[in-house]
């Protein structure tokens, strides 16, 4: 249909342009030359096709409906997939960062589990130290008083000990000196250094000269007269009274009997 009316288009052109020709050609002819009777002309026309002239435009290619609908299911299927696999992308980028965020949850709560639980173990062990300091100022304290007391008592014990010592020693030298007979040698101003070896009983067990006055009746005449007393109850009240200063101050004893009272 195209085609044909194109056709008549140009048809109706050229003839329109040689009647053109013609009437132009005619008038310059009648008027340079002496008229003449007009000849009847006659115009061939004949259609010219111009296809290769003038572009004609692409029909579009019949596509089987089959086909169509096959891309339009295949696009379709294409598109659903690159949107599951979006989606599925999403779904594992929200359960890493869900993964992220709990294993950081976790890993928060136990760190401040393990802080709370050193800082416990720190507050008792804080705690136990106090009360070991307390408790070790308080013993010493303690011992300190009881020690203080104890230096105390044994001050006092040495004290009443020395005294009680003293006592019986001068009653031994007493009982020993009432019963010392001097020799007509003995000199005034002489000294004899003896020690007695006593038993809890009071009995004298020894008795040895450790210094001797330089004369032999004189020594003799001490040892003599230990000899006649023997026994001295005093040592026996203190060795029953006070055991350990019998044993330590009284069991060995030393004295000394220096003749002063003799008339030269």
């Amino acid at each position: 249909m195209n085609k044909g009316f194109y056709a008549l288009a140009i048809a109706i052109s050229l003839l329109l342009h040689g009647a053109l020709i013609t009437a132009i050609t005619y008038g310059w002819e009648a008027s340079s030359m002496p008229e003449r009777k007009a000849m009847p002309k006659f115009v061939q026309a004949k259609l010219v096709t111009i296809d290769a002239a003038t572009p004609q435009k692409k029909l579009p290619k019949k596509v089987d409906k089959v086909q169509q609908r096959a891309q339009r299911e295949a696009e379709q299927k294409r598109q659903a997939e690159v949107e599951r696999k979006r989606r599925a992308a999403l779904e594992r980028k929200k359960k890493l960062e869900a993964e992220k965020k709990r294993k950081a949850k976790a890993e928060a709560e136990r760190k401040a589990k393990e802080e709370k639980t050193r800082r416990e173990k720190e507050r008792k062990e804080k705690e136990r130290k106090e009360k070991a300091l307390k408790e070790q100022l308080a013993k010493e304290r303690q011992s300190s008083f009881d020690e203080a007391l104890e230096e105390e008592q044994e001050l006092l014990d040495a004290n009443e000990g020395q005294q009680a010592v003293m006592s019986v020693a001068q009653a031994i030298q007493q009982r020993i000196e009432s019963v010392w007979s001097r020799p007509p040698s003995a000199r005034n101003g002489m000294l004899t250094r003896v020690k007695i070896n006593f038993v809890p009983t009071g009995r004298v067990v020894a008795a040895n000269i450790v210094d001797g006055s330089g004369n032999a009746a004189l020594d003799r005449s001490v040892l003599t007269a230990i000899r006649r007393v023997e026994v001295f109850p005093e040592v026996a009240e203190l060795a029953r009274e006070e055991p350990i200063i019998f044993e330590r101050e009284v069991r060995t004893t030393i004295l000394n009997f220096k003749v002063e009272d003799l008339r030269q």
